[in-house]
């Protein structure tokens, strides 16, 4: 068969396809909250054991949510590992949702025509089923061109321990891959298809100031009357908190430059492209923002975004928030942050700047509690992985940006600098909304998602032959 006979059996197949998406769409599988997360590990495991391989499970703890792992040995020369994952962000407020938020519903857009609304269509478990439903159409016509295996985790969104543990544990069997695929909608709004071969870093972290030996109440919260000569955590994590950036917003911490690595000439002349190409007025307002904290060229704006750390408060909790008011000093404050990482910080050398720079500055009483946070992660455009997902869009008839960074963060460093294995993550399809309300994908773009994970993959088994 050709790589188009398999595209229009996924077009026979479509009407199928869809329902089964939908039917994976409707298991809500919240990681925050465990609610529907066995149910759709169980889901994702029957897809995988239909296509012939035997699914397994795997968890770090007993507190861990199910990695659903397998392998399909089609009997090729030729192995990729598959990696996604089936847990969604919580609803959030019901009321800021116009259709049900694990309805899968199908609706009309003036934009985009029919697009399907749902909590993790986005992100990502609309991109999960169209990659099994794409492997299956080939392997039900005994044209998959490579072996897989598949490792899709189920707390992604909070960051769990069950993947890396898992690939750390099976380090030598894994490492003999050759290529590593991370499938997503990834066309623009504009129907342009963006390429990315490398992810900024994140590190998670909560910092709390509360009522010590040094000031502030330490039994409660006390009248506000009493501000007057009693110290308030909520103003010291407020002081504390401006000191990490200047006034641009830009990182402050002391040292904490001194780890980035500048772009190199590769990356300078991807940015050079991307700067021809690339509306920012058009992403202003796909994000929902009237201007960018700075200016400059728009190849200046593109290299700043992809090659500069970031520090940003991700919410700030104290005292009393509720309707009316009641006059207290909070006994704590509590604000959660994360710093995007780009070459060659660390996440060890990144807490600790932090920590070292709030309390040279006086605010030894601030704690900080982290999490499990990913390292930044880079792939050459140059490698057979990157040539294949160029050549895949190119066959599809898009010209593709192809962007030497990105903003966001996946554990992909597990491929790349754990396994050794180059990796790949890109698709046809447009989506949006991830992580808000009304998280949507457009319906002609999730079936034009299958025939490019079919295009990709042959495509990757040409160049290698």
């Amino acid at each position: 068969m050709t790589i188009e006979e398999l595209h229009r059996e996924i077009d026979r197949d479509w009407t199928k396809h869809l329902k089964k998406t939908r039917d994976l769409l409707r298991i809500p599988s919240v990681s925050m909250t465990g609610e529907g997360i066995e149910e759709t590990a169980d889901k994702v495991s029957q897809m995988i054991s239909d296509l012939g391989a035997k699914p397994k499970l795997f968890k770090a703890s007993k507190k861990s949510f199910p990695l659903v792992t397998g392998y399909l040995d089609v009997g090729s020369d030729i192995t990729g590992l598959l990696y996604g994952m089936y847990d969604v962000m919580p609803v959030g407020d019901l009321a800021e949702w116009d259709h049900p938020p694990f309805g899968a519903r199908i609706v009309k857009d003036k934009r985009f025509g029919e697009i399907l609304v749902n909590r993790g269509v986005s992100n990502s478990k609309g991109s999960l089923a169209g990659s099994l439903l794409a492997i299956k159409t080939m392997v039900d016509r005994g044209q998959m061109p490579m072996n897989i295996h598949f490792m899709i985790e189920g707390e992604e969104e909070k960051g769990g321990q069950s993947l890396p543990k898992y690939v750390h544990a099976n380090r030598e069997k894994l490492s003999k891959a050759d290529v590593a695929w991370t499938l997503d909608y990834c066309e623009n709004a504009n129907g342009v298809p963006v390429i990315q071969l490398g992810m900024k870093g994140c590190v998670y972290f909560e910092l709390e100031a509360k009522g010590s030996e040094n000031g502030g109440p330490m039994e409660g919260e006390i009248h506000s009357s009493d501000a007057v000569w009693v110290q308030s955590p909520a103003w010291r994590l407020v002081q504390a908190l401006s000191t990490l950036v200047d006034d641009d917003q830009r990182p402050a911490v002391d040292g904490l430059w001194d780890d980035v690595a500048p772009p190199s000439e590769e990356d300078l002349r991807l940015v050079k492209k991307l700067a021809r190409r690339v509306d920012l007025d058009e992403y202003a307002k796909e994000i929902g923002i009237k201007k960018f904290k700075f200016g400059g060229s728009k190849e200046e704006m593109i290299k700043r975004y992809l090659f500069e750390p970031s520090l940003n408060i991700d919410g700030i909790v104290s005292g009393y928030i509720e309707d009316g008011t009641k006059t207290v000093l909070p006994p704590k404050a509590m604000a959660k942050l994360d710093v995007r990482l780009v070459p060659n910080m660390t996440i060890d050398g990144t807490r600790r700047k932090v920590i070292d720079h709030l309390w040279k500055r006086g605010f030894t009483e601030i704690t900080m509690r982290n999490f499990e946070d990913y390292p930044w992660c880079k792939v050459s455009p140059n490698d057979i992985a990157s040539r294949a997902c160029i050549e895949a869009m190119r066959y599809h008839g898009k010209d593709p940006e192809v962007w030497p960074m990105t903003a966001g963060s996946a554990p992909l460093y597990l491929f790349d600098q754990v396994l050794g294995v180059p990796w790949c993550y890109t698709g046809l399809g447009h989506s949006g909304r991830p992580h808000a309300p009304n998280e949507y994908a457009v319906v002609k773009g999730m079936k034009d998602f299958e025939k490019s994970v079919v295009t990709m993959m042959w495509k990757y088994a040409e160049l290698r032959h």
